[in-house]
């Protein structure tokens, strides 16, 4: 039976959820943007939690769509409930958070470098297709830049409006992925022949969760040169520079979310930091941002390095 923490914090409520049965200390997971907590459970082949509880790891992951309630920047509040969602963890688990691994895919991975900036504790740290400055690489500024100038109407006119559905569309299409067509989603999220058709449709149907529309305006920041911010503090790029936890950011080549250089950047900032780069242009071979979770060599190429690292 899966156990589930609820953490209710600031302007969000989240829940952690064990995704199998306890083993050892945890290892928490936070998926990325649009993403839920079964991203990191949608294969057989096998999954990376199930990777993690096979070493001796419990894997949790948290899952941030319960509520978005009105008020104050939504960045910054989904910070401090991870954080409050740690603290609920150690006295769960009876482990310190200095024991506790930490994977975050795309948006997750800048949450836990925000809260290792913060000084919250970690073992060590896992980021996957993230970086801090995505004017690098092949992105195309000049409609996010002219979304800039008027985001700071549009985060109070979007206050407590809740997510942009993208969920429930996401489960009705899911049918037409996956079957060697470029659709502009898929081929936004994975390599041609790197994902099995029929796990792409899995992720579709189950993976996806709702954007909330204040957050996405928080976002913006990471295409600026100042870089994102959580509240009035440094850029997160200056931030990390200070961080003292081990961090392993993992980059696929064939991003086209998280571009390569991004995440080279972010490792350049980070103190120490390892830096794994997948993927080869072939068919098959490449690694797009949901493939570092789901593609049928990711159990070999990013899961056997991760665990290596977290020991």
């Amino acid at each position: 039976m899966r156990e589930e923490i609820q953490v209710h914090a600031d302007t969000i409520n989240l829940r952690l959820v064990r995704l199998r049965p306890v083993t050892g200390p945890p290892v928490v997971y936070v998926p990325g943007l649009g993403a839920n907590p079964r991203s990191v459970d949608l294969v057989d082949t096998p999954s990376l939690a199930q990777t993690l509880h096979e070493s001796g790891h419990t894997p949790w992951a948290v899952d941030f769509r319960i509520a978005w309630r009105r008020g104050g920047m939504c960045s910054l509040s989904l910070l401090r409930a991870l954080e409050l969602a740690l603290l609920e963890l150690e006295d769960h688990s009876g482990h310190s958070a200095h024991r506790f691994g930490a994977i975050g895919h795309s948006l997750g991975g800048i949450l836990l470098l925000g809260i290792a900036a913060r000084g919250v504790p970690l073992h060590r740290l896992v980021t996957l297709g993230t970086g801090l400055d995505y004017r690098l690489g092949h992105v195309d500024l000049k409609h996010i830049l002219r979304f800039m100038k008027v985001r700071g109407r549009l985060r109070r006119a979007s206050q407590g409006l809740g997510g942009f559905p993208l969920e429930r569309p996401a489960r009705m299409l899911a049918p037409i992925f996956g079957r060697g067509v470029s659709l502009p989603l898929q081929v936004d999220q994975f390599h041609p022949g790197t994902t099995q058709g029929a796990v792409i449709r899995r992720f579709f149907r189950e993976g996806v969760a709702d954007l909330p529309l204040p957050l996405l305006l928080d976002l913006i920041g990471l295409f600026h040169k100042e870089g994102l911010r959580f509240g009035e503090g440094a850029s997160l790029k200056d931030q990390v520079r200070e961080l003292d936890v081990p961090v392993m950011l993992v980059a696929g080549r064939q991003d086209r979310q998280c571009p390569v250089e991004s995440v080279r950047d972010a490792a350049d900032r980070i103190p120490g930091s390892t830096l794994l780069e997948v993927g080869a242009s072939e068919p098959g071979l490449g690694y797009g941002h949901m493939d570092l979770l789901l593609g049928q060599r990711a159990n070999t190429d990013v899961f056997g390095p991760i665990l290596q690292f977290l020991e």
